[in-house]
């Protein structure tokens, strides 16, 4: 992929993490924080898992997709501990990560533990003491330090440790609150308090990181994978969407005699081509009728949401664009640039037809369920106003 797949790796995980933290146009960069912060106490306490507590603290809050409001305001809010999603957000997140090379059972453990407390008032199974995997005790810090820092961001470190002293009392080990005090009288402090300084932090820290044992021969095609399954779990409704439309998409292109190498180029981007709909709410998506112009507006953002993460991993710059553009129109007519014909990528192209294709001949709560001939009809009159002639001319190739 001409990046080490370690490289590549921790990129797509930086990328999924982004996205995750993304409230309209805002980058909430929680989950970094939460990582550097949490790395940065496993190389005190548990050097040789503070790789695996990074990317712990990467997705750790994963498991909270599709929530009605992003975590970070519901964990500050009174009884949000009645909200079942809330409460069971750590159960879902290790089932999803528990698959991912490299990370598995030991990083889903951290992650379904990261709510728990030393004092037994945590969840989501109200465990106390030792019996909380250490790992999962440092992203909970980490996350708690996150959050009073987000209610008084530009505070000192001395007066930020009395108010975070006082919201997790009895819920660490002493001994590991003292050795946070230590290495935020450091320059650490510094380099996490504000979003600028935090983001040079972690490109550092990406450049860095050392290696993971994948066990696996393809680490990068297996998370892929299990990304575009995470993408579609964000609603019932799309489950299995961006695996058909890859497949819709690698039927498209054989037709249009795309080699080997092109075609697992294409294939990428057809199970990625959502990547940037994580960051539009439930809400939005879920809506019966009409959007408004602000609703609009965010629905429209997310293909290039979803450029900007995937050009931000070395190994799949080259599939962005393909991925990205596939809500553009042949007629220039489409999203997110109002690109038209030869502008758009061919690969961004096919992803069109096939995107449609699938949506079409799939359960929608938006649209009447088509049969495959009639989505083909449909395709044909879109031919050089929504759809590219070429790409739609091979349209009976979908059905192979």
């Amino acid at each position: 992929m001409g990046c080490p797949p370690d490289r590549s790796f921790c990129e797509l995980v930086v990328a999924l993490s982004t996205i995750l933290d993304i409230e309209e146009e805002t980058k909430l960069y929680h989950a970094w924080r939460v990582a550097l912060v949490a790395q940065e106490l496993a190389r005190r306490v548990i050097p040789d898992e503070a790789t695996l507590v990074f990317y712990g603290g990467l997705l750790h809050d994963i498991g909270a997709m599709g929530l009605d409001d992003h975590l970070v305001h519901l964990a500050l809010q009174r009884g949000s501990r009645n909200n079942p999603e809330v409460v069971n957000h750590p159960l879902r997140g290790a089932d999803m990560v528990a698959a991912i090379p490299g990370l598995g059972e030991k990083v889903a453990a951290m992650i379904r533990d990261h709510h728990e407390r030393w004092n037994g008032s945590g969840y989501p199974r109200g465990i106390a003491g030792n019996h909380i995997v250490m790992g999962a005790m440092l992203l909970g810090l980490a996350d708690e330090l996150d959050l009073v820092l987000r209610v008084h961001p530009g505070t000192s470190w001395a007066r930020l440790r009395e108010t975070l002293n006082r919201r997790v009392q009895g819920g660490f080990p002493p001994e590991l609150l003292a050795i946070l005090d230590k290495m935020m009288n450091g320059p650490l402090y510094a380099e996490i308090a504000t979003n600028t300084a935090l983001e040079l932090k972690m490109f550092k820290v990406i450049l860095d990181l050392p290696p993971i044992n994948f066990q696996v021969p393809d680490p990068m095609k297996i998370t892929i994978d299990l990304f575009a399954r995470i993408i579609d779990a964000k609603h019932a409704y799309t489950a299995g969407h961006s695996h058909r439309v890859a497949a819709y998409a690698l039927n498209l292109a054989r037709c249009l005699g795309y080699n080997d190498a092109k075609l697992r180029r294409l294939e990428i981007a057809g199970l990625l081509h959502d990547f940037g709909k994580i960051a539009v709410p439930r809400a939005i998506l879920d809506k019966q009728g009409r959007l408004n112009s602000e609703e609009l507006k965010v629905v429209r953002r997310h293909p290039a949401w979803t450029i900007e993460l995937l050009e931000g991993v070395t190994s799949l710059k080259d599939i962005a664009r393909d991925a990205g553009l596939h809500h553009e129109r042949y007629d220039g007519k489409g999203y997110p640039y109002g690109l038209h014909d030869g502008e758009i990528p061919l690969g961004a192209r096919i992803i069109a037809v096939a995107d449609a294709f699938d949506a079409m001949t799939s359960n929608r709560p938006y649209q009447p369920t088509r049969t495959p001939e009639e989505a083909l009809k449909i395709l044909a009159g879109g031919a050089g106003t929504q759809f590219d002639p070429e790409v739609t001319a091979v349209a009976s190739c979908l059905l192979a």
